[in-house]
C-alpha cells in the first residue's frame, strides 16, 4: 500500500519548487505562495495547496 504524503516541510516544499528555502519563505510572507499549517509546534505545508499554486497561470500585472 503506498501513501502520499500529505503536508510537507519547508526544505521540501522549497525543494519541490526549485527555489531556495529564504525564497520560499520570502514568497510565502508575500503572499505568492499558499501559507504553512500549524500542527503542535510544527510547521507544514499541504501538497495540494503547492499543486494547486503551480498549476495555475501566472497572472500577468495589468497596465493601464
Amino acid at each position: 500500500m503506498t501513501t502520499e504524503k500529505l503536508l510537507i516541510p519547508d526544505k521540501e516544499a522549497a525543494a519541490m519548487l526549485s527555489i531556495g528555502r529564504s525564497t520560499f519563505w520570502r514568497e510565502v510572507a508575500a503572499g505568492n505562495l499558499p501559507q504553512p499549517v500549524k500542527i503542535g509546534g510544527v510547521t507544514r505545508w499541504r501538497l495540494a495547496d503547492l499543486r494547486r499554486c503551480v498549476e495555475q497561470p501566472a497572472t500577468a500585472p495589468t497596465t493601464a
